[in-house]
């Protein structure tokens, strides 16, 4: 990490300020290191990104155990102290740091993904701010966010976060933590925008998590999400019959059944379609056809549709919302010009704004409306 990040981090605990002890440095970056706070709370920094975790000593022993021996002994308690982790979370975060490290490789650029999801948004809107991905996965939306020219900081509580790392690193103005939604170590008002895309309704409590975001940004800022959609009833219910089983299951055995649904899939819908579409007069009916999804997996290769697979089968927990949910998270968490619109069958986007005394009440210029041609990659 770079020590100018110092300037938005605070303790989860205490919100006091950090010291950075470096151990190993690359330059102006912090390789390995220690984030230490007056309160007591000692937190490590591995592989340049800070683990502001309750747990984060025993996640990666091997690397605090080679400074040990120059850390005060006042501290070495508090290191190793074994913390509680809520069991629902480690599930979640063991489960998407697994697919995220087995499907870490970028294989397209995911630009036009990233702008499905936040639309009404373009690119315009980006440079020169500030901004949070919390959730950041493997960094697709983070690298284009950055791409389009916003300095970003990237939240995850997964291992997922070292394949951001990995995806990023060639950015400068991109910069990395490891944390819980529910205690992200930031100031309030720190950020210009923040967003979640496809992560929030992964949590215990998602709107809890949404509402822990909204404080960290700017009065006059912007929030965005995207959420699951509760519109396909049925492949809805059918599919959470099916988790019942495969949320259970060992990991590699749920990799094995990803990769079998996405085969059948691939090879018995998505290919056809992709190889018909490419045939003079046909693809131009076929565009014609209510085939969202098809359209969507036909431009991406097959390790997309492999990785969708495994979230839908092996993600503990998924929640699903529809546009009056949405607006009732964004019109209690008091943003206001709120921009709320489908992503066809599969998800809802939501945008809203702070106020600019943060005291605001009410919503004006609400939209609530059904944007079919824009569909995401999501299940």
């Amino acid at each position: 990490m770079k020590s100018e990040f110092l300037e938005w981090l605070v303790c989860p605990d205490c919100a006091g300020r950090f010291e950075l002890v470096s151990y190993a440095a690359d330059g102006i970056e912090v390789v390995e290191g220690l984030l230490t706070c007056n309160c007591g709370r000692v937190f490590p920094v591995v592989d340049t990104i800070p683990r502001i975790l309750d747990d984060a000593f025993t996640l990666f022993p091997e690397v605090m155990e080679r400074h040990r021996d120059h850390l005060p002994s006042s501290l070495r308690a508090e290191m190793f102290e074994i913390r509680h982790v809520d069991p629902t979370v480690r599930r979640t975060r063991d489960s998407f740091g697994y697919q995220w490290t087995q499907f870490s490789k970028m294989v397209v650029d995911f630009r036009e993904n990233f702008l499905s999801y936040i639309y009404p948004l373009t690119e315009s809107f980006f440079p020169g701010k500030l901004g949070l991905d919390v959730g950041c996965g493997f960094g697709r939306h983070i690298l284009n966010a950055a791409v389009f020219g916003a300095e970003m900081v990237g939240v995850d509580v997964s291992a997922a976060i070292d394949a951001t790392r990995h995806n990023t690193k060639h950015l400068a103005h991109v910069h990395l933590v490891q944390a819980d939604i529910h205690r992200l170590p930031f100031r309030p008002g720190t950020f210009d925008f923040a967003y979640s895309i496809g992560v929030l309704h992964h949590l215990p409590d998602p709107e809890a998590g949404f509402q822990s975001v909204v404080p960290l940004v700017k009065p006059g800022g912007a929030v965005f999400i995207w959420v699951y959609s509760t519109s396909r009833r049925v492949a809805n219910f059918v599919l959470e019959a099916v988790r019942r089983v495969t949320t259970r299951i060992p990991r590699r055995l749920q990799w094995g059944v990803s990769l079998a649904a996405a085969a059948v899939d691939w090879g018995c819908f998505i290919l056809p379609y992709r190889l018909a579409s490419a045939v003079p007069g046909v693809g131009r009916v076929l565009r014609t056809l209510p085939l969202p999804r098809l359209r969507v997996y036909a431009k991406y290769p097959f390790q997309v549709c492999w990785a969708d697979w495994f979230d839908r089968l092996a993600a503990p927990v998924r929640f699903y919302y529809d546009a009056e949910a949405v607006h009732g998270w964004l019109a209690r968490a008091n943003l206001h010009r709120q921009r709320i619109s489908a992503t066809g069958l599969f998800g809802w986007r939501g945008y809203g704004e702070r106020s600019l005394s943060v005291e605001g009440h009410g919503v004006d210029d609400r939209m609530i409306g059904a944007d079919a041609h824009r569909t995401t990659s999501q299940t």
